[in-house]
């Protein structure tokens, strides 16, 4: 990532300038660009029929539809338009960005704008600074893919290889992050690279710990989901099971089960002498179970007569 040898000379030219609504174009950057207001198109063809050179300058206020020179900001890139397809009025490009730019003068403004550009060198001043936080950046960047950033797969490759240049670095994640158009017009226009880097850093750590909030949620709501879908599966189980045993095998269901046991509750409460009870345990043996105040006894139907009516004879 060290500085690259050769210098970046001023230089100062003559191109055709578009505007843009809504995105800021960087250098070092691939970016598909449709165009259609009829100014916009003319800039293009000529550009892409001479040297296929074209200034790109972002509109301050989206809304104007034939920006001049003062609804620009002064700051943008000069690129290479490297493909071109056009359609019924529409051009659709791929741009390749150089260099930041600044527009000195408007010199035409029909069919299209033709403008004076000056290059624009970066600082590279804090060479090690530089290195360091390039290194911190290719982290966080990984970290950030990780947690589902959306960025094309040679980008991602280039970036994470932490081999391309400082200055690329800080522009390709520029051109990524989530943020506001006026906020990348200011990572464009800042010229000492230390102080882009910073800046890149700390937007990209903000989106990160975005990005890592929205997983736990969203990992939350998740679970909590399938544990709601697991529990309603799990009591349709049982549902359908007790049914299929109340049917098939004659035997009650829990409802049926919470009403005999509220009634033999209620049945003691108003001391009925004697509970009669006859399940499958007593069909099969004969017996009933009786359960009175004071005991349980298992008895066959002529012992438990003879037993009421001795107590009946007692009583007389």
């Amino acid at each position: 990532m060290d500085k690259p040898e050769k210098k970046i000379e001023k230089v100062i030219r003559n191109v055709p300038v578009v505007a843009i609504r809504g995105s800021v174009v960087f250098p070092h950057t691939d970016n598909l660009l449709t165009f259609g207001r009829p100014k916009s198109v003319s800039a293009i063809n000529q550009a892409y029929e001479q040297d296929r050179v074209i200034a790109i300058f972002t509109q301050k206020d989206p809304r104007v539809s034939d920006p001049s020179e003062e609804d620009l900001y002064k700051v943008g890139t000069i690129a290479t338009i490297t493909q071109l397809m056009s359609t019924e009025g529409e051009v659709h490009t791929l741009v390749r960005g150089q260099a930041r730019i600044q527009l000195d003068e408007v010199r035409a403004h029909e069919p299209h704008m033709m403008g004076k550009v000056i290059e624009l060198e970066e600082s590279w001043a804090g060479n090690d600074e530089i290195k360091a936080i390039s290194k911190q950046l290719v982290e966080m960047f990984r970290k950030s893919i990780n947690l589902g950033k959306q960025a094309e797969i040679m980008t991602v490759m280039r970036v994470v290889s932490g081999q391309i240049p400082a200055n690329e670095l800080a522009d390709q994640v520029a051109s990524l992050l989530e943020v506001k158009v006026a906020e990348k017009q200011k990572l464009l226009e800042e010229l000492a690279l230390k102080n882009r880097l910073h800046k890149v850093l700390e937007q990209l750590a903000h989106e990160v710990n975005v990005l890592d909030i929205e997983k736990t949620i969203s990992s939350k709501t998740q679970k909590r989901f399938e544990d709601q879908m697991r529990k309603a599966m799990l009591r349709e189980k049982k549902r359908t099971i007790e049914e299929e045993l109340g049917e098939e095998e004659g035997e009650l269901t829990t409802d049926e089960t919470h009403l005999y046991k509220r009634k033999i509750r209620d049945a003691k409460m108003q001391k009925v002498p004697y509970l009669i009870v006859i399940g499958d345990k007593e069909v099969d043996s004969g017996t009933l179970t009786i359960e009175s105040r004071s005991d349980k006894q298992e008895l066959t139907l002529e012992s438990f007569l003879e037993k009421i009516q001795n107590e009946i004879k007692e009583r007389k």
